[in-house]
Protein backbone atom coordinates (compact mmCIF):
# COMPACT_ATOMS: atom_id res chain seq x y z
CA UNK A 1 0.00 0.00 0.00
CA UNK A 2 1.28 3.47 -0.83
CA UNK A 3 2.10 5.90 1.91
CA UNK A 4 -0.49 8.49 2.76
CA UNK A 5 0.22 11.90 1.31
CA UNK A 6 -0.35 13.46 4.74
CA UNK A 7 2.65 11.65 6.21
CA UNK A 8 4.88 12.16 3.18
CA UNK A 9 3.78 15.17 1.11
CA UNK A 10 4.89 15.60 -2.49
CA UNK A 11 7.90 17.95 -2.68
CA UNK A 12 7.72 21.13 -4.73
CA UNK A 13 10.15 19.78 -7.33
CA UNK A 14 7.95 16.74 -7.99
CA UNK A 15 4.86 18.96 -8.26
CA UNK A 16 6.75 21.15 -10.74
CA UNK A 17 7.71 18.07 -12.77
CA UNK A 18 4.11 16.85 -12.69
CA UNK A 19 2.80 20.21 -13.93
CA UNK A 20 5.42 20.29 -16.67
CA UNK A 21 4.43 16.77 -17.71
CA UNK A 22 0.84 18.01 -18.14
CA UNK A 23 2.23 20.69 -20.44
CA UNK A 24 4.32 18.16 -22.36
CA UNK A 25 1.30 15.90 -22.84
CA UNK A 26 -0.72 18.81 -24.22
CA UNK A 27 2.15 19.75 -26.54
CA UNK A 28 2.41 16.16 -27.79
CA UNK A 29 -1.32 16.00 -28.56
CA UNK A 30 -1.33 19.37 -30.32
CA UNK A 31 1.80 18.55 -32.32
CA UNK A 32 0.47 15.15 -33.41
CA UNK A 33 -2.82 16.69 -34.49
CA UNK A 34 -1.07 19.50 -36.37
CA UNK A 35 1.19 17.07 -38.22
CA UNK A 36 -1.81 15.11 -39.51
CA UNK A 37 -3.81 18.25 -40.29
CA UNK A 38 -0.94 19.86 -42.17
CA UNK A 39 -0.27 16.62 -44.03
CA UNK A 40 -3.75 16.86 -45.51
CA UNK A 41 -3.98 20.61 -46.09
CA UNK A 42 -0.50 22.14 -46.48
CA UNK A 43 2.10 19.49 -47.28
CA UNK A 44 5.00 21.97 -47.41
CA UNK A 45 4.72 22.55 -43.64
CA UNK A 46 5.32 18.90 -42.70
CA UNK A 47 8.99 18.37 -41.77
CA UNK A 48 10.94 16.27 -44.31
CA UNK A 49 11.77 13.67 -41.64
CA UNK A 50 8.04 13.10 -41.02
CA UNK A 51 6.81 13.16 -44.61
CA UNK A 52 6.39 9.40 -45.01
CA UNK A 53 5.67 8.61 -41.36
CA UNK A 54 2.96 11.13 -40.54
CA UNK A 55 0.50 8.71 -38.95
CA UNK A 56 3.23 6.79 -37.14
CA UNK A 57 4.57 10.03 -35.73
CA UNK A 58 1.12 11.18 -34.66
CA UNK A 59 0.43 7.81 -33.02
CA UNK A 60 3.78 7.99 -31.22
CA UNK A 61 3.01 11.47 -29.92
CA UNK A 62 -0.44 10.28 -28.82
CA UNK A 63 1.11 7.33 -26.97
CA UNK A 64 3.56 9.70 -25.30
CA UNK A 65 0.68 11.92 -24.19
CA UNK A 66 -1.26 8.96 -22.77
CA UNK A 67 1.83 7.71 -20.90
CA UNK A 68 2.48 11.16 -19.47
CA UNK A 69 -1.12 11.57 -18.34
CA UNK A 70 -1.14 8.15 -16.66
CA UNK A 71 2.24 8.85 -15.13
CA UNK A 72 1.11 12.12 -13.60
CA UNK A 73 -1.94 10.43 -12.11
CA UNK A 74 0.13 7.58 -10.65
CA UNK A 75 2.90 9.80 -9.30
CA UNK A 76 1.40 10.04 -5.83
CA UNK A 77 2.11 6.33 -5.26
CA UNK A 78 5.88 7.03 -5.27
CA UNK A 79 6.76 3.99 -7.37
CA UNK A 80 10.46 3.85 -8.08
CA UNK A 81 9.86 2.15 -11.45
CA UNK A 82 7.60 5.02 -12.51
CA UNK A 83 10.34 7.49 -11.61
CA UNK A 84 12.84 5.55 -13.74
CA UNK A 85 10.35 5.28 -16.63
CA UNK A 86 9.71 9.03 -16.51
CA UNK A 87 13.44 9.73 -16.66
CA UNK A 88 13.89 7.30 -19.57
CA UNK A 89 10.97 8.82 -21.52
CA UNK A 90 12.37 12.33 -21.10
CA UNK A 91 15.84 11.18 -22.17
CA UNK A 92 14.20 9.49 -25.18
CA UNK A 93 12.41 12.73 -26.04
CA UNK A 94 15.73 14.57 -26.03
CA UNK A 95 17.34 11.87 -28.21
CA UNK A 96 14.43 12.10 -30.65
CA UNK A 97 14.72 15.87 -30.84
CA UNK A 98 18.46 15.51 -31.41
CA UNK A 99 17.80 13.06 -34.22
CA UNK A 100 15.35 15.48 -35.84
CA UNK A 101 17.87 18.29 -35.45
CA UNK A 102 20.77 16.43 -37.06
CA UNK A 103 18.75 14.85 -39.87
CA UNK A 104 17.34 18.22 -40.87
CA UNK A 105 13.79 17.31 -39.88
CA UNK A 106 13.19 20.44 -37.80
CA UNK A 107 14.61 23.92 -37.61
CA UNK A 108 17.32 24.16 -34.92
CA UNK A 109 15.60 26.90 -32.92
CA UNK A 110 12.38 24.85 -32.77
CA UNK A 111 14.32 21.80 -31.53
CA UNK A 112 15.95 23.84 -28.79
CA UNK A 113 12.60 25.34 -27.81
CA UNK A 114 10.95 21.91 -27.65
CA UNK A 115 13.87 20.52 -25.61
CA UNK A 116 13.18 22.94 -22.74
CA UNK A 117 10.26 20.88 -21.41
CA UNK A 118 12.07 17.49 -21.11
CA UNK A 119 15.15 19.21 -19.66
CA UNK A 120 12.95 20.88 -17.03
CA UNK A 121 11.33 17.56 -16.13
CA UNK A 122 14.69 15.77 -15.93
CA UNK A 123 16.09 18.52 -13.73
CA UNK A 124 13.18 18.56 -11.31
CA UNK A 125 12.87 14.77 -11.04
CA UNK A 126 16.59 14.31 -10.34
CA UNK A 127 16.66 17.04 -7.70
CA UNK A 128 17.64 15.81 -4.23
CA UNK A 129 14.20 16.04 -2.56
CA UNK A 130 12.52 14.34 -5.53
CA UNK A 131 15.01 11.45 -5.46
CA UNK A 132 14.46 10.99 -1.74
CA UNK A 133 10.67 11.10 -2.12
CA UNK A 134 10.58 8.49 -4.87
CA UNK A 135 13.16 6.27 -3.14
CA UNK A 136 11.33 6.34 0.20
Amino acid sequence: MAKSSKRNPMPRSVRAARNTMWLEAALALVTGGLIVLLHHTAKEFVPPAAEHDVYRGAAGLGALAVFLLLSTLLMRFQWRILWILNLLVQAGALVGLGWLLFTGGLYWALCIGLAIVPITILGTLTERFARRWFNH
